[in-house]
């Protein structure tokens, strides 16, 4: 049995996930325009007030979060960006995250983000998880296909 812990977000967390981005996720993220995965992962978590590391067996498995979009209208945008750890052991944090997706909602009562249409496991995932994922549009610096999602409380 994998053994599973999630906790708050460290300093060095970003930093190995950055060098570590599965590949669908290391692709999203230079699609919305970054070209270092490393300082893209440290804006992430630097920008969350919410932000959770989750490793299986000691391993980095993702960081997840939710920044602020606007804290006047309740709009914060959740992210999740994982390592190769993540892939293999999907089903166990897809049964971990609602907990953390029910906190963000009540930070922020509506939750929106863009994921990658070739990032089809984030897809599933987020379908699963109960957020509404809208048809695909050109988005980020190189306009390439993002589902928009959201989910309100």
């Amino acid at each position: 049995m994998a053994e599973v812990l999630i906790r708050r977000t460290e300093p060095g967390d970003a930093e190995h996930l950055g060098t570590q981005l599965r590949p669908a996720d290391a692709h999203e993220v230079r699609a919305y325009g970054h070209t270092d995965l490393v300082l893209a992962c440290q804006r992430s978590v630097a920008h969350s007030v919410l932000c959770w590391s989750a490793f299986i067996n000691g391993e980095l498995a993702a960081i997840l979060g939710c920044a602020p979009v606007s804290l006047v209208s309740g709009i914060g945008s959740p992210w999740m960006l994982g390592t190769p750890v993540l892939d293999a052991h999907a089903r166990i944090l897809v049964r971990s995250t609602p907990g953390y997706i029910a906190q963000m909602l009540k930070a922020f009562p509506h939750l929106v983000n863009h994921v990658h249409t070739e990032n089809v496991t984030s897809v599933r995932w987020l379908r699963r998880l109960g957020f509404t994922v809208h048809e695909a549009q050109p988005f980020g610096a190189l306009g390439e296909p993002f589902h928009p999602f959201e989910m309100r409380a």
